[in-house]
């Protein structure tokens, strides 16, 4: 088995001397290191790599220690795991008080004293290590529920990566393995971009598309703001549920009514629709007007909450509960 790569730490420092000193340091130590000479070059770096740690120091010219650290955790969301340790040269209580509370979470002065810079990052790198470790079993159990889900299901990051997708998406969108940089589905680039933007500013949004190609399916798309306590590189941001008409199942009447609390014929209606039925067909099929369709399906829009046909059945095909066979 391949071992991991080595811790990547970070390291902004505007004095060339120093920075080489640490990074020296640092590598010795058994890190790895990419280096920064000021404000401009970390916040780049943050966008092209995903350290482990961050070491910053805060008097810098131009923007300094504080304005790096506000754009770190206000535009990385994604990275909002990844420890932050200052160094000054200002050792004084105030000057520590003040870097906590901007939400530094550690406080190194110089001279730096070398030992307690590497314990330091040992220690923060082991809180990190024990917090992921501590979500692990949820994060399996979440993945046994994906792969056991009739609906597809893709994850994708902050960099819209695509990082997951159960078996049902694979099978209805004959996607390769996810690192393999499989296909995405036709029209889902923008709109998962929106998603993404949307995550990544704090805000849960939902929306549906229709796949316009051999399958006939529709996807709906969810944006889920990073957890503010930590997350790793590639945790999902935006969760796709999507339906192929093509290969689908029947709902459940039964757990639609118990779930929307909808009517026999609310029920019919809802169920037929996301068939792919057309509204006369269904008014052919159920032996009514196209008018008393109509009217049940307003009465189903306002118990599902939904406003549209097409996010009405991109809601009824994301549920994993299908007719006993």
């Amino acid at each position: 088995m391949t071992a991991p790569p080595a811790p990547l730490i970070l390291c902004c420092e505007d004095e060339p001397a120093l920075r080489r000193d640490i990074a020296d340091e640092l590598r010795e130590a058994g890190y790895r290191v990419r280096e920064a000479a000021d404000a401009a070059e970390v916040l780049a770096a943050l966008g092209e790599c995903t350290p482990d740690l961050v070491l910053c120091d805060i008097m810098m010219p131009g923007r300094d220690g504080y304005g790096v650290l506000a754009d770190f955790r206000r535009n990385f969301p994604h990275l909002s795991h990844v420890p932050l340790v200052f160094l000054s040269a200002l050792a004084t209580t105030e000057a520590m008080i003040r870097g906590k509370r901007a939400g530094a979470d550690d406080y190194l002065t110089k001279p730096i004293d070398y030992d307690l810079l590497l314990s330091t990052i040992e220690a923060r790198l082991r809180q990190t290590r024990q917090a992921r470790q501590a979500s692990a079993p949820v994060a399996r159990i979440g993945r046994h529920l994906l792969d056991h889900l009739s609906v597809g299901v893709l994850a994708y990051d902050a960099k819209g990566r695509l990082v997951r997708a159960n078996r049902a998406a694979t099978t209805q969108l004959d996607l390769a393995a996810p690192s393999g940089g499989p296909p995405q589905p036709p029209g889902l680039a923008r709109p998962l971009r929106q998603m993404v933007r949307a995550a990544l500013d704090g805000r849960e949004e939902s929306l549906s598309i229709r796949i316009e190609d051999a399958s006939a399916g529709v996807a709906v798309l969810f944006s889920c703001p990073p957890d503010a306590r930590g997350a790793d590189a590639d945790e999902p941001v935006v969760f796709v549920y999507v339906a192929d008409l093509a290969r689908r199942a029947p709902l459940s009447g039964a757990a639609l009514r118990e779930l929307f609390s909808l009517t026999p014929a609310e029920t019919e209606v809802a169920r037929r629709l996301a068939s792919g039925s057309r509204l006369d067909e269904i008014a052919a099929e159920l032996g009514v007007s196209q008018t008393t369709v109509s009217f049940h399906l307003r009465n189903v829009f306002a118990k599902t909450g939904t406003n549209r046909q097409a996010e009405l059945v991109a809601l009824l095909l994301s549920l994993p509960i299908r007719a006993a066979s």
